[in-house]
């Protein structure tokens, strides 16, 4: 783990953490039941309290790598 990823748990709110959390752990049960479609799709989330900013997997990784801290925010532009 990198120290970048090691750490972002304190640079975000504790509701962005907890969403970070909740979809992460949805990347991983649609992996483990084999709802995933490789790299080519995904799931976001919007951010609490953050009206245009989302949550969503960095390119490239698989359903089943995706952690709290491995996901991206975006913004809507």
């Amino acid at each position: 783990m990198t120290q970048a990823t090691a750490s972002i748990k304190e640079k975000v709110s504790p509701a962005e953490w907890q969403s970070r959390v909740e979809l992460a752990a949805a990347y991983r049960l649609v992996a483990h039941f084999g709802w995933d479609d490789l790299i080519f799709t995904h799931i976001s989330a919007r951010v609490p309290g953050e009206g245009h900013h989302f949550l969503i997997n960095p390119y490239g990784f698989l359903f089943d790598e995706i952690t709290a801290s491995s996901l991206v925010k975006i913004n809507i532009d």
